[in-house]
């Protein structure tokens, strides 16, 4: 398991680029990032360098912001048919045993090696109505 930081980026309203300035002052690097509904109220998902995550949360916290740590699944991929299924296969045992399902998933940018980073966030699922 890998950390991930994730936070409404808003203050009032929300406002991506400016939630994005905080980290780049700091000079913290985003490498792997995700969200929808970022500018309605959604989470922006980001991971950062390990090791940093604290720094991460604490510059975020000063400039007004709530972020949280979370764990999610980290899978690297090559660039081939089938490496994002059988992320998700694995992912989907995990969740199969303890009741959770995916929330979404964060890609990064291909690293020295040439794989992909993909982290995957699962939450516990909602009760049938």
């Amino acid at each position: 398991m890998h950390l991930q930081i994730r936070t409404v980026p808003a203050k009032s309203p929300a406002d991506l680029v400016e939630f994005l300035r905080v980290l780049a002052e700091a000079k913290i690097n985003i490498e792997i990032a995700g969200g929808s509904d970022v500018e309605f109220g959604g989470e922006f998902a980001f991971a950062v360098a390990d090791g940093r995550e604290d720094e991460a949360v604490r510059v975020l916290e000063v400039a007004g912001y709530y972020p949280k740590l979370v764990e999610v699944v980290d899978c690297l991929l090559s660039n081939e048919p089938g490496q994002l299924l059988a992320c998700i296969e694995e992912v989907a045992q995990i969740n199969a045993e303890s009741g959770m399902a995916i929330r979404d998933i964060s890609v990064g940018v291909p690293g020295e090696d040439g794989l992909i980073p993909v982290q995957v966030y699962s939450e516990a699922r909602p009760p049938s109505s």
